[in-house]
């Protein structure tokens, strides 16, 4: 795990952040490691796509029954959350990668308090942050707009992305889609989109909307059922969302029930603590800061004469501006450019996953320090942008490596497990949370050394022909010693050698064993994926 910190910035000035954001648990994010997780292996694989998997009624149940064959989706998301757990003790969510995060939609708070071995005597992990009064209205927020503000928003688009009409047969104050990508319903809500339903579509949305609260209807079930009629018209609204309504509503009663926080960004205690003049001017810094860092890693000033050099530069560009991601997304997708472009000795990777994969970085890098939180990228890949700007940052403050490989170990613990490790290394865990910018090196390198050591040996197995390998090994290497006792007294030295270079061979001699004890355990967690941490 690597933590790059700007430890000289005004926002911190030296003091700990209080919570973590997870640059894993993004919406995109979790939808792009959902369909990784769930490709068919066989012929014979059903796999519900991610918009028929929110299906609910009597004979169907295909989310649950997805997460019970495929154990590998809360192993997965375990470990992630636990790797960062190990660094800050709160885990913060934007209202967007709750409500839209498909890993959080699908498991449910209860799963997810469980993994982390909540018990009676913690707390509350998980905060999510939004910017209205309660979570149920971010709910209503992230999902719904007024037509007014949709043709608002179109007509100050960029050209790219500029639809050709604004008409809409509702009027400006009535309620619609609100247009933005969509990870849970594997969609992209345009304004055309938006501003193109039928006069009756927006107005049952809006006697909906003034009945919410009344005989039990939930604002979770409305809008559930508004995207049911909008993105499926010929299916069963009642049905379509329905196990997705269930879980909005668990995690907004999660909330109520004190499970998890809520914190609303325009609560003025809230402001002071983070210290941010908003989520914008973050995204401007970090795009003018980081799009250069881009353009020498693969020399884009130098090959400007090329075509597909001059449409990756001018997108670059344009994105750079737009701190709504769904408008720089579609941008991306609209672009010429190669889905995917393998980088070699004379051809840079220009390509829109290289595009998303800069952008996604900028965004939320400037969310977390707009939240006043840390960023953790868990077992980020090799070549990706997290650790192409780790690299770049060391200059910056220290930085401490965690092998990506301890993030599987504890991910594949049970819940049980889990929480006694946490118990008897709790020490060691404590000494690593402290680790800040003014921490020594020295220390910070001991500290993340002891975590590791510490998840290594809870995560060990023990079994008859494991001892009896060791046996046999230690066995060859106390004889192979032995002998080498022998030569040295009798051969080697002669009883003519200087004392300490006596003592020195006996001690050399007799440390072989721990050396062989280092060498296989760093064998054991070696990685070429990393955590890194960035310190706002």
């Amino acid at each position: 795990m690597r933590l790059w910190n700007r430890s000289k910035t005004h926002a911190t000035q030296g003091t700990r952040l209080r919570s973590t954001m997870i640059t894993n648990f993004d919406s995109t994010e979790q939808k792009k490691r959902w369909l990784e997780l769930t490709k068919p292996t066989s012929s014979n694989d059903e796999i519900p796509d991610i918009s028929d998997m929110w299906i609910r009624n009597s004979t169907c149940r295909p989310c649950e029954r997805l997460l019970n064959d495929r154990t590998e989706i809360a192993t997965y998301f375990a470990g992630i959350i636990r790797t960062a757990f190990m660094y800050c003790r709160k885990i913060m969510l934007s209202d967007a990668q709750l409500f839209d995060g498909l890993f959080f939609l699908a498991l449910g708070p209860t799963t997810v308090n469980g993994i982390l071995g909540k018990s009676y005597k913690d707390g509350p992990v998980i905060i999510v942050s939004g910017r209205q009064n309660t979570l149920e209205e971010c709910l209503k927020a992230f999902t719904i707009s007024t037509v007014g503000a949709v043709q608002d928003a179109a007509s100050h688009a960029d050209e790219s992305i500029r639809p050709s009409s604004t008409y809409c047969a509702g009027t400006a104050s009535q309620h619609t889609i609100r247009p933005l990508e969509y990870c849970a319903f594997d969609h992209t809500v345009t304004r055309a989109e938006a501003l193109g339903l039928s006069k009756s579509f927006y107005d049952t949305l809006d006697d909906r909307l003034a009945h919410v609260g009344e005989n039990g209807l939930t604002m979770s079930t409305v809008i559930a059922q508004t995207y049911a009629a909008a993105l499926h018209p010929d299916g069963d609204e009642q049905e379509y969302y329905r196990f997705l309504a269930q879980r909005w509503q668990e995690w907004i009663d999660a909330e109520k029930q004190g499970l998890i926080l809520y914190e609303n960004q325009n609560d003025e205690r809230v402001r002071q603590r983070a210290n941010s003049d908003g989520f914008t001017p973050w995204f401007e810094r970090y795009a003018q800061q980081y799009a250069p860092m881009l353009a020498k890693r693969y020399h884009l000033d130098s090959k400007t004469s090329g075509t597909q050099c001059s449409i990756f530069t001018a997108a670059l560009t344009a994105i750079s501006s737009m701190p709504k991601r769904s408008d720089a997304f579609m941008c991306i997708n609209r672009t010429k450019l190669p889905e995917h472009c393998v980088a070699d000795a004379g051809q840079a990777p220009l390509s829109k996953t290289m595009l998303r994969d800069w952008y996604q970085f900028v965004y939320q890098r400037a969310l977390a320090r707009h939240l006043g939180a840390y960023l953790i990228a868990v077992d980020a890949p090799p070549n990706s942008f997290e650790q192409i700007a780790g690299s770049a940052g060391k200059t910056d403050g220290s930085s401490l490596m965690l092998a990506g490989v301890i993030t599987k170990q504890l991910g594949d613990m049970p819940f049980n497990r889990f929480s006694t490790f946490c118990y008897e290394s709790r020490s060691t865990i404590e000494r690593w949370r402290r680790c800040d910018p003014s921490t020594p090196k020295r220390e910070q390198r001991l500290s993340t050394r002891n975590v590791a050591y510490s998840v290594q040996q809870a995560s060990e197995e023990r079994s008859l022909m494991d001892d009896g390998k060791n046996i046999l090994f230690g066995a060859g290497l106390a004889a192979l010693l032995a002998l080498l006792t022998a030569l040295s007294d009798n051969v080697w030295l002669n009883g003519n050698a200087p004392i300490w270079l006596i003592v020195f061979v006996a001690w050399l001699l007799g440390m072989v064993p721990n050396f062989v004890d280092v060498l296989k355990w760093i064998r054991g967690v070696r990685s070429s994926s990393k955590t890194v941490v960035y310190l706002a």
